[in-house]
């Protein structure tokens, strides 16, 4: 059966595993290579279970253990090329790692085959990744974007679970301590979703074959896990929590578990 373990999601740190106790990848390691392997153990995952590390782009909350990590496990390191180059450059990877651009094809690694789609985030590059298990279902990791563009509505649709971006609420950011250059930023197209903008497409995920919700990448400052939950489930009035579909928040650490499909 298909897996998603969101080991963390949050503005100070994320990394997840897409897989099963035998074979897998990582999407982003935003902190540090002793926590990522801690909550890998503490779900049962053995180390040599994880093939490849994905990076969305190079935002700290999604590289910060990558380079110890990735000498560590000893596996390739997978981004779009122009974020390769960077993570080269600045040092943020090993030398003798192992790197594969995603822009032109779609990696396989133990039977899960990973395609990339571009967001809009502040950084030279960004995306999300969709995985097709060996079983043929399918997820997606969508969170760092701005809006929810066509083209990543394209490689999300029929996707069976999805662990997508509900950042902030947008009373809490206007209203709360960030100055406003950091506030502007944050609501800008090239900067988070907030919890609205992320329940407005559920309703057509769900339509659409989207049956497991993750909210991700909360905001610890301006959200909160109740609030962004009762936004997606408004918006999903028309339907039945647990019956037609699935919904949770991932923590920002020790998430044990995982949402099975």
């Amino acid at each position: 059966m298909a897996r998603i373990y969101p080991l963390f999601s949050s503005s100070r740190g994320n990394s997840t595993y897409l897989g099963d106790q035998n074979a897998g990848v990582l999407i982003d390691a935003g902190v540090s290579c002793k926590s990522i392997c801690d909550a890998l153990t503490s779900n049962e995952i053995p180390l040599t279970a994880v093939k490849a590390i994905f990076v969305t782009h190079i935002h700290s909350d999604h590289i910060y253990g990558l380079k110890v990590l990735s000498k560590k496990l000893g596996v390739p390191v997978c981004a779009q090329e122009t974020n390769l180059n960077i993570l080269i450059d600045r040092g943020f990877i090993d030398c003798k790692c192992e790197l594969i651009p995603v822009d032109n094809e779609s990696p396989i690694f133990a039977d899960h085959r990973i395609s990339h789609f571009k967001t809009s985030h502040d950084v030279p590059a960004s995306c999300g990744y969709k995985i097709e298990y060996p079983d043929g279902k399918t997820a997606a990791v969508c969170t760092d974007l701005g809006y929810i563009s066509e083209t990543v509505i394209s490689a999300i649709k029929g996707c069976e679970a999805i662990l997508i971006e509900s950042n902030y609420d947008k009373n809490m950011l206007e209203y709360g301590p960030y100055p406003r250059m950091l506030r502007n930023r944050i609501a800008s197209p090239f900067g988070h979703l907030a919890n609205d903008d992320c329940a407005a497409v559920l309703p057509w995920l769900l339509e659409n074959g989207t049956t497991r919700f993750i909210l991700g990448h909360l905001s610890q400052e301006n959200n909160t896990p109740e609030i962004a939950e009762d936004c997606a489930m408004d918006a999903l009035i028309d339907s039945i929590r647990d019956r037609d579909y699935t919904l949770m928040t991932a923590k920002p650490s020790d998430n044990e578990g995982a949402v099975i499909f």
